[in-house]
């Protein structure tokens, strides 16, 4: 079974082109969807993908940016591009990076399954074919995950919640926090916590940021509320952390 990635900041469109039934009929599995380039490389990173579907204009890391990524990267991933621009020069843009299809919007579903159906034929002859795993209970589960870790990743500068995720995700909030848990042997708040904190000992080595700048790129409004946090992980503040960083070069 193919797997596939749909990339689209409008979560509309995302699940309307994921439900789709024509893809069980294809044997390919919508993995999850992403809003921009940068949650489609972190989804690459744990999923071994074949399509990525698309879209151009999206924050962050748009469509062009991310076909160029895939392309640089040597990758196997076959990307199609969606747009609701009809402008050749994005179309030329595309095609350079090897994009396999170019599809106006408002998307034409025939037209959607013909660049499907060509990416399987040039891949009929090189694929392997491997025995289809099991049906994993867990792997539902994981992906939810997944897709949760995903999201923040992207939007560490938010104020984010379990509760936020939940919703996004169509779960409700204590649902949720046992589905992550299980899957990462950690609560959603830990998993939060350090994933902010690694950011911001990663943004310390910067020495044009001030430590309250730090604070408020990993999501905290109160500076002391960081340096709080911060020292109770690692025993030592931003500012001392930073210090010894650039002592220890």
């Amino acid at each position: 079974m193919l797997k596939m990635l749909i990339v689209d900041d409008d979560w509309l469109i995302s699940d309307s082109l994921k439900s789709l039934d024509e893809w069980h009929e294809r044997n390919i599995d919508v993995v999850g969807t992403a809003e921009n380039g940068k949650e489609a490389i972190f989804w690459m990173e744990k999923e071994k993908l074949d399509i990525i579907l698309t879209d151009i204009r999206m924050p962050e890391m748009d469509g062009i940016e991310l076909t160029k990524h895939i392309y640089e990267k040597e990758s196997n991933i076959h990307v199609i591009i969606m747009s609701g621009y009809e402008e050749f020069s994005f179309a030329q843009k595309a095609m350079k990076y090897n994009a396999k299809g170019y599809i106006l919007k408002p998307i034409d579903t025939d037209e959607l399954m013909d660049a499907i159906d060509r990416i399987k034929m040039d891949m009929n002859p090189t694929k392997k074919v491997e025995p289809e795993p099991a049906n994993d209970p867990t792997t539902y589960h994981e992906r939810l995950v997944l897709s949760a870790q995903s999201y923040i990743m992207s939007n560490l500068i938010k104020p984010l919640t379990l509760k936020e995720i939940a919703n996004r995700l169509h779960l409700t909030d204590h649902y949720f926090g046992q589905v992550f848990k299980s899957v990462t042997g950690e609560t959603f708040l830990n998993y939060l916590t350090r994933v902010r904190m690694e950011k911001a000992c990663e943004l310390t080595k910067n020495p044009t940021l001030k430590i309250y700048e730090i604070g408020t790129l990993v999501g905290y409004k109160d500076p002391k509320s960081f340096a709080k946090t911060f020292q109770r992980l690692y025993n030592m503040t931003p500012k001392e952390f930073r210090k010894q960083y650039f002592t220890n070069e």
